[in-house]
């Protein structure tokens, strides 16, 4: 007789395997197509299961292609094992996290096949762009408190929180100056803009008054 887990093995497994085959399916419309222009049922159709199917993994094709681009750039945001040399600190990590050549590749592509943040992308594809980076955000969260052990577990929410969004800034900046395409030009340019971010972050820019504490 077979264990009683097994058959709950089993349909953990196949679901499993059909959520992986709607991401795979998903990745490689976007890339054929270079865009969001194909349908659920297309979807479906290339992962071989049922459009049912589709919606008991996922609510919307959006969620599908966020998925799809959160692993995206969860695959190039990885820091080395191990805790971080004491001379290190969590901001020396991220800045080599998005100045990789994979980052700027990452970025490059999704601009590509989600749309430009600006106002001549669709609103939909961009917010689509930025919610990919946005949940890659808490990898690199657990992966900071990982290397930095004796860190404030806040002060790193907070450190990722405002880089990211100065690494948007710079973003939409970089997008409009050089199209997003992964050139060595727009590396360079690249680089330019987030050593603007680095400098501000470390030396301040625009401080304001403390709150009062009374």
């Amino acid at each position: 007789m077979l264990p009683a887990c097994s058959a709950p093995d089993r349909r953990a497994a196949l679901k499993n395997r059909h959520r992986q085959a709607i991401i795979d399916a998903c990745a490689a419309l976007l890339s054929e197509r270079r865009g969001t222009d194909f349908s659920v049922d297309e979807l479906a159709r290339r992962a071989d299961v049922s459009r049912r199917t589709v919606f008991n993994h996922f609510a919307s094709l959006d969620d599908v292609v966020t998925e799809v681009g959160t692993g995206i750039v969860g695959a190039v945001l990885t820091l080395p094992p191990g805790t971080a040399p004491e001379e290190r600190s969590p901001l020396d990590d991220l800045v080599d996290l998005v100045s990789s050549p994979e980052f700027i590749g990452a970025i490059s592509y999704l601009t590509q096949v989600l749309g430009r943040a600006d106002s001549r992308s669709s609103p939909q594809k961009a917010i689509l762009a930025f919610r990919s980076v946005t949940l890659a955000g808490n990898q690199v969260i657990t992966a900071l408190l990982s290397r930095h052990p004796h860190a404030d577990p806040l002060e790193i929410e907070l450190l990722v929180g405002t880089f990211a969004g100065g690494v948007s800034v710079i973003y939409e900046r970089w997008s409009a100056q050089t199209g997003a395409v992964d050139t060595p030009e727009s590396r360079g340019a690249w680089l330019e803009l987030l050593q603007r971010l680095i400098t501000a972050l470390r030396t301040g820019h625009a401080a304001g008054t403390p709150p009062s504490e009374s």
